[in-house]
């Protein structure tokens, strides 16, 4: 019995450490890097110049399929493995492009660093939750079916997702483009500090907009308006750059830090 528990934990131990080892690439030259998934996404900031990416190699296949496959290489439709962990990963221009070739099913989600200053685009399809943590460049995020959790960002933030909440806390918000966080069927919950200069278009079509912030909606004049287009335009700090929060069926949430 004993060597059987004993067995199972090592077994155990190995699937966790294949499971979690991770694969680097340089980002010498890189401006920007793009990932293309069916998984969720855990993005941080790294501590070195590369892209760190965890949980990428395959270890749900079961050990008769793994002998079976032993002198044959693996084919995709999206693309070829050059990294040998069912990813492309190519470089064009200044950008780096990480294509997964996987199918979702044989996943457990992504965990990724990159330094500060490096701008960031994730695709995480059709059932990827994205959580994005430090990062204060440029980010644009779209997902299909999961939430986006922000935290510790600046901006410029563009995202999106057609079923799930969006929530985002901004350290501070880059006055460069506009931002915007829109979801289709989910909340979009955002924290600014009192003190950024913002337009802002507020608006949920079958929900509530509320705030903690002190500003009045401005009445319209002239031409009466028929229907209600449930849109508000409004300033934060006498104005600045746009920023637009929507979510069609949800409610939408503007705090105050």
């Amino acid at each position: 019995m004993k060597t059987i528990k004993l067995t199972l934990i090592l077994f155990l131990c190995t699937f966790v450490a294949q499971a979690q080892e991770a694969y680097k690439h340089s980002l010498s030259g890189i401006k920007k890097v793009k990932v293309y998934t069916d998984t969720s996404i855990d993005l941080k900031v790294g501590t070195s110049n590369q892209f760190i990416i965890s949980g990428a190699k395959n270890s749900k296949q079961s050990k008769a399929r793994n002998e079976k496959a032993k002198g044959l290489k693996a084919l995709y439709s999206k693309g070829n493995d050059n990294t040998g962990r069912g990813l492309e990963i190519i470089k064009e221009g200044n950008t780096l492009i990480v294509k997964d070739l996987e199918s979702f099913m044989k996943r457990n989600g992504f965990k990724i660093q990159i330094p500060k200053g490096i701008e960031v685009y994730l695709n995480a399809g059709n059932l990827g939750h994205v959580k994005v943590d430090g990062i204060t460049s440029e980010i644009e995020i779209k997902t299909n079916v999961g939430h986006i959790n922000l935290k510790n960002i600046s901006g410029p933030v563009t995202v999106s997702t057609n079923t799930g909440n969006i929530n985002a806390v901004f350290k501070a918000v880059n006055q460069s483009s506009p931002t915007s966080l829109r979801s289709a069927t989910g909340d979009v919950d955002v924290t600014l500090l009192s003190s950024t200069k913002a337009n802002l278009e507020l608006k949920s079509t079958m929900g509530t907009v509320y705030t903690n912030f002190d500003f009045k909606v401005p009445s319209s004049k002239g031409l009466k308006q028929y229907g209600n287009s449930r849109k508000i335009d409004t300033k934060l700090n006498n104005g600045g750059v746009k920023i637009t929060l929507r979510s069609s069926t949800g409610n939408v949430y503007l705090r105050k830090k």
